[in-house]
């Protein structure tokens, strides 16, 4: 006997860089969503107004009663979370999985999406690693997705947004996982509606759209842009330079790939695919072929 799909399905935090991505991935294979927005929320204004399997309410993400609320009446199987980390909402996401456990839900989807986080106090958002820990003492079942690096990620990470210019730290000869933004919220929406419930709990997924070094990035944007090799990104113009730096040399490190392991801090480079498999057909787009976009 087939296990039930997954049938009612959430998502707190659709805002601009993933979230929105995911709620038009749904709509696009007729899959009703649930958007729950801050009552403040300007971004509902860029989803489409008129699509039948498009729900949207407004609660407080402080308030777990409310948003247990909300969940409970919806009946939602699945919570997904795209709450950012620079702004405090992974570690609000406690309250987002108080009020999934009360209101059971059966599968949370927590604010990963990126490289796999570092374990230590302080290290790259070890928050998201305390929130597993957290998810998993409570009972609550989750799918942790790791994509490597946003293609649309680059000239932030870069400073070519600020500067004109690809600034790469040190060598940038360490392959990493870099996957599109649009691959990742087609490919979430599609296993959560086509995969049965065991074959996604407490389940940790892998994919990579392809495997670049910085480098070679760089290359594509040859006539476009200068490279720059530095040891540090310059700081005159350019918010949070240290931070990116620092980023930088983490996938130097070899942790951009999603074959990183951070208690080992070693690269199984064949399983940072792995998952890829579940999306039977589709075609990853190229780092060339997102920048052609």
């Amino acid at each position: 006997m087939s296990e039930q799909l997954f049938k009612s399905f959430a998502i707190i935090g659709a805002g601009p860089n993933t979230g929105i991505h995911i709620v038009k991935a749904f709509l696009a294979i007729g899959a009703p969503i649930l958007v729950i927005a801050r009552p403040a929320s300007t971004n509902v204004a860029a989803l489409p107004a008129d699509d039948p399997n498009l729900t949207v309410v407004r609660a407080d993400y402080t308030s777990a009663s409310e948003i247990s609320a909300v969940l409970r009446e919806y009946k939602v199987d699945v919570l997904i979370s795209t709450v950012t980390l620079v702004f405090g909402g992974v570690v609000g996401q406690t309250v987002l999985a108080d009020a999934a456990k009360e209101a059971g839900v059966k599968l949370f989807v927590p604010s990963e999406f990126g490289i796999k986080p570092q374990l230590a106090k302080g290290g790259l958002a070890f928050q998201k690693t305390d929130f597993a820990v957290y998810a998993k003492s409570i009972g609550l079942p989750t799918l942790r997705v790791f994509n490597g690096l946003f293609y649309e990620f680059v000239p932030w990470l870069t400073a070519l947004a600020d500067t004109g210019k690809f600034h790469i730290v040190n060598k940038g000869e360490t392959p990493g996982s870099f996957t599109a933004v649009s691959d990742v919220a087609g490919y979430v929406a599609h296993i959560l509606t086509t995969q049965p419930p065991s074959r996604l709990l407490d389940v940790v997924i892998q994919i990579e759209g392809q495997r670049a070094t910085l480098s070679e990035i760089g290359a594509l944007y040859k006539g476009r842009a200068p490279v720059v090799y530095c040891d540090h990104l310059p700081t005159e113009g350019v918010v949070n330079a240290h931070f990116r730096t620092f980023f930088q040399k983490h996938i130097e490190a070899g942790g951009g790939s999603c074959g990183w392991n951070p208690v080992t801090e070693s690269d199984d480079a064949e399983s940072a695919s792995r998952d890829n498999s579940l999306w039977e057909g589709h075609h990853w787009l190229t780092v060339s072929e997102a920048l052609a976009q």
